[in-house]
C-alpha cells in the first residue's frame, strides 16, 4: 500500500499552497494519515479494522481522529518549531485557527484521499513503488515551496516567539519516544510492517508532544 508517511499527505499537501484559504493544511495531513493510525489497535479486539478504511470509517474514524491530531499539532507547534532545524515558520501554526467546517471538510478531504489512493494501487498493482517515489518526492517538493516562499508567514503572520529549552525538549522526546519504540516488537501483529511502521511514528510524535508540554510548562 501506499506508505503512510510521505505518500499519503503528499497528494493533499498541494491543495492549501493552491488555496491557502480554502484548506487547513493541518487537517489535510492529519485526514490523510487518519486510517492507517488504526493499525497501532492492531490486535485490541477493537472495530477499528476495516473500518478505518471504509467510507462509514471516514466519519466514525477518520474525523475524529485527524481533528483531534490536528488541535493536538497546533498546542505543540509554537515549542515544536523552536526546536526542530528548519521549521521556525510553522510556530505560526499555533496561533492560526481555521473556522471548524474548513478544518472538518479537509480532514475529511485528507482522508477520503487516502481510500482513493489505496483502491488505485489495488487496481494497478506495480504502482506501489512508482507511488512511494512520487510521494517522497512531491511532499519535499511542496515543504520545499512553502519554506522557500515564506508562505506561512505570508498566509497567517509571524510565529509567536518561544524560549528554546533544548536539553529539556530533547531528553524528554527521547524519554518517551524510545521505551515506546523498544516495546513495539512486542505487541500484537508486529511482523505485519504497517502495523509496526504506524506505531513507531505514533511513538515519535509522542515524544515530540511530550516534550513541547514539558517546555511549555516550564515557561
Amino acid at each position: 500500500m501506499p506508505l503512510t508517511f510521505p505518500t499519503h499527505p503528499a497528494a493533499v499537501l498541494p491543495l492549501k499552497v493552491w488555496r491557502p484559504r480554502w484548506f487547513d493544511g493541518v487537517a489535510l495531513v492529519t485526514g490523510s494519515v487518519a486510517p492507517d493510525l488504526a493499525y497501532v489497535l492492531d490486535g485490541s479486539g477493537l472495530p477499528v479494522w476495516p473500518l478505518s478504511h471504509q467510507l462509514p470509517g471516514l466519519v466514525a474514524w477518520c474525523l475524529p481522529v485527524a481533528v483531534a491530531a490536528a488541535w493536538l499539532i497546533r498546542r505543540a507547534a509554537p515549542v515544536l518549531a523552536a526546536h526542530l532545524p528548519g521549521s521556525g515558520d510553522y510556530g505560526v501554526l499555533g496561533p492560526h485557527r481555521p473556522g471548524w467546517p474548513v478544518t472538518v471538510s479537509s480532514a475529511l478531504l485528507g482522508a477520503a484521499s487516502h481510500l482513493a489512493l489505496d483502491r488505485l494501487e489495488l487496481a494497478v498493482p506495480w504502482s506501489e513503488y512508482v507511488m512511494h517515489v512520487l510521494g517522497a518526492l512531491g511532499l519535499a517538493a511542496t515543504v520545499g515551496w512553502i519554506r522557500r516562499g515564506r508562505l506561512l508567514r505570508r498566509w497567517h503572520g509571524d510565529p509567536p516567539p518561544r524560549r528554546r529549552r533544548p536539553p529539556l525538549f530533547w531528553t524528554v522526546a527521547c524519554a518517551v519516544t524510545l521505551p515506546l519504540a523498544a516495546l513495539t516488537p512486542l505487541l500484537p501483529g508486529a511482523s505485519l510492517l504497517h502495523t509496526t511502521g504506524a506505531r513507531l511514528l505514533c511513538a515519535v510524535a509522542a515524544g515530540l508532544l511530550a516534550a513541547s508540554w514539558a517546555v511549555s510548562s516550564r515557561s
